[in-house]
């Protein structure tokens, strides 16, 4: 039996968690594996060169993975004696693709991880962002829609926005360094929120925050060795990032004012070319009445319905 959340991966597309996060892993590395499922990620890991280990919670799924990893270790992360099979063992990479929802402590299963990774490790997170626009328009409208998967998964337990997010990683003894975001517009989810949804003042206040069209958050983050000046780098990093986004969103929104505007001077430019050829129809019909009518009774007309 395969995982629902068992998918095929493209790691050439952009605005893909997974294509982020077969980017951030990179080749050759060893990898820990935090819920490896049916091994959709891990087959690609592979393909990377990687060796994997993989965790699993779900022991019903994993045969698929076998043929992939190393070996899969089937238990509970909120179990302390799952790490017991882990001792002594260290990797170069250990990776949450959208795990960390799912945990009853977050926190002390990225600890415990970190713990693995050699000194120039580094951990690669996604989670989804509970602050994207059609979940907070649902909220509005007094709704928790609950789905399979996507933003509110049934079974997700913790729910992030880039700022909890960040603050989890660095209280796991780690630098965010790198954060990408995958992108969905709003009413475009699965939670099926609509236009008539929301009113347009509501809407315009609700899009203009930043993350309000994030649905993922892809995180690479390194090892804190305690040096102060990779702590900064990680913080300008993220700052960079952001400021990276509201440009984009800035130019977003110029190109669509300017297509709006191209679309008014093209109305403008058919509305003058209909009035000139208007206006040529006009001055030949004034032209044939001068042909038709002597001058001094068209005069005389002209004066009498001026």
């Amino acid at each position: 039996m395969r995982s629902h959340y068992d998918a095929e991966i493209d790691p050439r597309l952009e605005n893909n968690s997974h294509a982020s996060i077969l980017r951030m892993v990179g080749f050759n590395k060893r990898v820990l594996e935090a819920g490896c499922a049916s091994g959709h990620v891990s087959k690609m890991l592979f393909a990377q060169g990687c060796s994997v280990v993989g965790i699993e919670m779900d022991g019903d799924v994993v045969e698929p993975t076998r043929a992939w990893v190393e070996r899969v270790i089937v238990g509970d992360f909120d179990d302390s004696s799952l790490w017991d099979e882990l001792r002594g063992e260290l990797f170069d990479v250990v990776l949450f693709g959208d795990v960390l929802e799912h945990l009853k402590d977050p926190l002390s299963t990225l600890r415990e991880a970190v713990r693995h990774l050699v000194p120039s490790g580094i951990a690669v997170l996604s989670v989804p962002n509970i602050a994207h626009a059609d979940v907070k328009i649902a909220l509005l409208n007094g709704t928790f829609p609950y789905r399979e998967s996507g933003l509110l998964d049934r079974t997700h337990i913790h729910f992030f926005t880039k700022e909890s997010l960040l603050e989890l990683v660095r209280d796991a003894g780690l630098i965010p360094t790198e954060i990408e975001r995958v992108i969905v517009p709003v009413f475009a989810t699965e939670l099926g929120i609509q236009r008539s949804d929301v009113s347009a003042e509501v809407l315009e206040a609700v899009v203009g925050e930043r993350e309000s069209e994030t649905y993922q958050f892809v995180v690479r983050a390194s090892k804190d060795d305690g040096a102060t000046s990779l702590e900064r780098f990680g913080d300008d990093l993220v700052t960079l990032s952001d400021r990276l986004r509201d440009e984009q969103r800035r130019t977003t929104t110029l190109l669509e004012h300017s297509e709006v505007l191209r679309n008014e001077i093209e109305a403008l430019r058919v509305a003058n070319e209909a009035q000139e050829d208007e206006l040529v129809h006009l001055r030949s019909r004034v032209h044939l009445i001068r042909r038709v009518i002597p001058e001094p009774l068209l005069n005389f007309l002209v004066r009498r319905f001026h």
